[in-house]
């Protein structure tokens, strides 16, 4: 049962981005620059704290895909995406990049993981306000499959300290859909 719930997490980890650069390149989504640049650097931390840790090959292959994911889809952001200038902005890239200097500071990778999820939660401040004001430039599709991926990969093992990275992403991606989707829900 594990073997199937870990590779239909990668499968859906694969997925969402995929529908989410489609989305991208055919300018219905519209991802906010600064929130794909902090996240490129952020999943490249937690991917590397997760290896560090020794976490779970289901933490391992999720944490790894999102940091291919997030590399990609900042590129992409500089050719569609929206805002990336703003005060909050240069905040949000500021408590980030705590978040990278806590995890070099204690060399403990599992203090790294938090303080990477720290700096996540910072670089989808400008997106969650973006897409409150503006829900129609992002692809809940991508936010569900992650969150589905997230959680499949989460039950396939044990939980463990390391396992607070998916359950995050989880959070944080029905957060967007529900940002998404706010105004029909509250109707």
């Amino acid at each position: 049962m594990q073997a199937i719930l870990l590779a239909l997490s990668t499968i859906l980890v694969i997925i969402s981005p995929i529908t989410y650069i489609i989305s991208i390149a055919h300018g219905k989504t519209k991802p906010h620059r600064m929130t794909r640049f902090i996240l490129a650097f952020v999943l490249t931390l937690n991917f590397f704290s997760i290896l560090a840790a020794k976490g779970n090959l289901g933490a391992e292959i999720f944490a790894g895909v999102t940091f291919l994911q997030g590399l990609i889809i900042f590129l992409m952001s500089l050719w569609r995406g929206m805002g990336g200038s703003s005060k909050l902005d240069y905040l949000c890239l500021a408590i980030a990049t705590i978040g990278i200097i806590g995890w070099k500071l204690t060399g403990n990778p599992l203090v790294g993981v938090w303080f990477s999820i720290l700096a996540d939660f910072a670089a989808y401040i400008p997106a969650f306000i973006k897409t409150w004001k503006h829900p129609h430039t992002e692809a809940p599709l991508f936010y569900l499959l992650a969150a589905v991926a997230a959680f499949l990969s989460l039950i396939a093992y044990k939980l463990e300290s390391a396992s607070i990275f998916q359950i995050y992403i989880m959070i944080c991606s029905l957060g967007m859909i529900a940002f998404i989707y706010r105004k029909k829900i509250i109707k």
